[in-house]
C-alpha cells in the first residue's frame, strides 16, 4: 500500500527542471523581416524594475534595450540600431506577451479632475502608423538635397535640452547630401563639418528636413472616454516608447 503523505527524496546533484519559455513571430514594421522572440522572464523584469528606481533616462533606456536583445531570437538582429518605430514595437510585442495584452488603465475626466474611468488598452491593437506625404529624400531645390534615415533609440541619447535634440538629431540622421552629380556618404564626413552644415541651413530648408520626422512612421493609439456623470466624451493619445512603458501592469487575459 502506497503511503500518500511520503515525500519523494531527489538523489543530490540532479538538475531542477527547465521551464519551457514561448516563442512569438512578428514583423518588423520597416522591413517586413520576420522576428522571433519571447516574453521577458523575471530577471528581465528586474533589470527593468532596478533602472527604474534610478529615475535616470540613459539608465532606463539601457535597461529597455537589454531586455528587447534578450527577447528577440533572431541572432542577426541589434535592436540599438532598428529604426526607433521598430523598436518601439517589438517592445509592446514583448511586454504584452510577458503581462498580457490587454491593460486596465484608469483615466481621469479632464471636465471635473475627479471621475475614474476603467479604460481597457489592447497592445495587440497598437500598429504602426504611416503619413502617405511622407519621404525620406528631401529636396531643397533641383538636383540639391539630403536622403534621411531613421532615428534608433540611441539617438536620443545624451541630448540635455530640446535644442540639442531637434539639431542633434538632424545631424544623426543625415544618410547622404547630394548636389548634382556629387553624393557625400555621412560615413565620409567628419562630425564638425556636417554640424557646420547644418547651421548653415536656411529656415526653410531646415523646416523641410523636419518634416521627416514629423511624417515618418510611428507607434500611436488613441483611447476615447466618456464621463459617465456628465456624459462628456474623451481622448487620450498615446504616442512612442515614454507613454507605453509607463503603462502599469494591471492586466487581464
Amino acid at each position: 500500500m502506497v503511503n500518500n503523505n511520503m515525500k519523494t527524496n531527489v538523489r543530490s546533484g540532479m538538475k531542477l527542471p527547465l521551464n519551457v519559455t514561448p516563442t512569438y513571430t512578428c514583423e518588423l514594421p520597416s522591413t517586413k523581416k520576420q522576428v522571433k522572440y519571447r516574453p521577458f522572464l523575471v530577471r528581465e523584469e528586474k533589470i527593468l524594475l532596478i533602472a527604474l528606481e534610478t529615475e535616470d533616462d540613459k539608465t532606463i533606456q539601457d535597461a529597455v534595450v537589454q531586455v528587447i536583445q534578450n527577447c528577440v531570437l533572431n541572432k542577426d538582429i541589434d535592436v540599438s540600431i532598428l529604426p526607433i518605430f521598430d523598436f518601439e514595437y517589438l517592445f509592446l510585442k514583448v511586454r504584452g506577451k510577458a503581462v498580457g495584452e490587454v491593460v486596465n488603465l484608469k483615466l481621469k475626466c479632464p471636465d471635473d479632475e475627479k471621475e475614474l474611468v476603467d479604460v481597457p488598452l489592447d497592445l495587440d491593437k497598437v500598429q504602426v502608423k504611416y503619413d502617405d506625404k511622407h519621404k525620406s529624400n528631401i529636396e531643397f531645390e533641383k538636383g540639391y538635397g539630403v536622403v534621411m534615415r531613421y532615428p534608433t533609440i540611441g539617438s536620443f541619447t545624451n541630448k540635455s535640452t530640446t535644442t540639442d535634440l531637434t539639431f542633434g538629431l538632424v545631424a544623426t540622421c543625415i544618410e547622404s547630401i547630394y548636389k548634382g552629380e556629387e553624393v557625400f556618404d555621412r560615413n565620409n564626413i567628419e562630425q564638425g563639418e556636417l554640424d557646420e552644415w547644418v547651421n548653415s541651413l536656411t529656415q526653410d530648408q531646415f523646416t523641410k528636413m523636419g518634416e521627416f520626422f514629423a511624417t515618418m512612421p510611428k507607434i500611436t493609439h488613441t483611447l476615447k472616454y466618456k464621463n459617465p456623470k456628465s456624459g462628456k466624451e474623451f481622448e487620450m493619445k498615446l504616442s512612442g516608447i515614454k507613454d507605453f512603458f509607463q503603462l502599469p501592469s494591471t492586466t487581464t487575459a
